[in-house]
């Protein structure tokens, strides 16, 4: 698997919990791509579900979003500048993983 990187910053502690308690470890991931070098995949849908896998030491129930998402175009194009932007949510791109989860303390990337 590629880097997890997400532009979500903000995890609501309740939502996490409810995910950990129902299992729900369903995350959907763009495809993988190229950016300055690395290899990443940005997180789509199931931040908190990642958090939840995360948090209870299980791998998560990774979905590869296809073309029914209308921004996989733009990296099929090579419009990873636009993918990013299309996909932005609230903060910085920064790697998703047990530190950002437990900190709240991100690792920048775009």
């Amino acid at each position: 698997m590629a880097n997890l990187i997400t532009s979500q910053h903000y995890l609501n502690d309740e939502i996490v919990e409810e995910k950990r308690a129902a299992q729900d470890y369903v995350v959907t991931l763009s495809p993988e791509f190229e950016y300055a070098g690395e290899r990443y995949q940005v997180i789509i849908d199931g931040t908190h579900s990642l958090a939840a896998a995360l948090l209870d030491g299980v791998e998560p129930e990774v979905e590869v979003a296809g073309r029914e998402n209308d921004t996989i175009s733009l990296l099929e194009r090579g419009n990873i500048e636009g993918f990013l932007e299309a996909q932005w949510t609230d903060g910085d791109y920064h790697h998703f993983g047990l530190e950002f989860v437990e900190t709240g303390r991100p690792c920048l990337v775009w």
